[in-house]
């Protein structure tokens, strides 16, 4: 690309991702600001251009700060998040992550690759590092035919910490990362793990209102409150940021919808029920390549 086609790539952006791609960003930017700075380019229009990129970044630079029960976490590179927040919030994160890890079960291994691959408490910061390039859930809306399988994986995820004993509890775009590479996902926070029908001690303020109203009256950790977090958080990705999803019947397969919004109560019954009406709405299952 040269400077003129991109001063007007530029000049007809009305956001940041017309130009700037979540993860390499930065290096997308100094590419640009090396072919139109004004001390380079000639061009009417390279220093409002610039100004634009600038503006552009710094959207990106936001989009990259996730707030999370547990404390900011930031994406410092395409394989590495930098999470801060209260010590013990951070230290209860860590402990839930290494009980999972621990685990040697074939099923256990096998559904560890929604993990990261490591998790490390440096100084005031917890390091979350994955193998493949993630992209948070956070600010990212997707097509449906993306969704579906992400879906699918959140409750094949979900279904197998139910198996071992454990709630979640704290499902939410800013928990979740998607693997592009591998149609994967990964799971960043487990601050609010609690064992299976025990008491929940903590609850996401942030979504408050996506949680069942069974949470608040009995305050157990029970599957039914993961897999309605789960909905909401599909739901969300599918362009609804309130997790409410009735506006989506206008723009997405109505019976997907109906699904979504309708309660669930059992992690593995919901995941096979899904992958049924995956199936009934788009008959067998197609690889679609996901370019974020």
């Amino acid at each position: 690309m040269n400077a003129e086609d991109l001063l007007v790539r530029i000049q007809i952006a009305s956001k940041a991702e017309d130009l700037l791609t979540r993860n390499n960003y930065r290096k997308e930017y100094v590419n640009y600001v090396k072919l139109i700075h004004p001390d380079v380019c000639s061009l009417a229009g390279a220093n409002d251009a610039v100004e634009k990129l600038n503006a552009f970044k710094e959207e990106m630079e936001q989009l990259n700060k996730i707030e999370d029960d547990a404390g900011l976490i930031q994406q410092i590179d395409d394989k590495t998040f930098l999470c801060k927040g209260e010590k013990e919030q951070l230290l209860r994160s860590l402990e839930n992550y290494n009980r999972l890890m621990k685990l040697n079960d074939d099923s256990s291994r096998h559904f560890q690759k929604y993990l990261p691959t490591s998790m490390k408490l440096e100084g005031d910061y917890l390091r979350i590092s994955y193998s493949h390039r993630m992209v948070s859930f956070s600010h990212l809306t997707l097509p449906q035919e993306h969704v579906s399988w992400i879906m699918s994986r959140m409750l094949e995820f979900t279904a197998w910490l139910h198996q071992i004993g454990y709630c979640h509890a704290g499902f939410n775009p800013e928990v979740f990362c998607v693997v592009p590479e591998t149609h994967g996902i990964v799971c960043l926070s487990f601050y609010h793990v609690r064992p299976m029908k025990s008491k929940l001690n903590t609850v996401s303020g942030k979504y408050l209102d996506w949680y069942p109203q069974i949470v608040f009256d009995k305050k157990q950790a029970i599957a039914y409150v993961d897999v309605s977090l789960a909905q909401r958080t599909a739901l969300y990705l599918l362009g609804d940021k309130s997790g409410n999803g009735v506006k989506l019947k206008k723009t997405c397969n109505e019976h997907l919808i109906n699904f979504l919004i309708a309660p669930h109560y059992e992690a593995y019954q919901t995941y096979d029920d899904y992958r049924q009406l995956l199936r009934s709405i788009f008959g067998k299952p197609q690889y679609h390549e996901l370019n974020i």
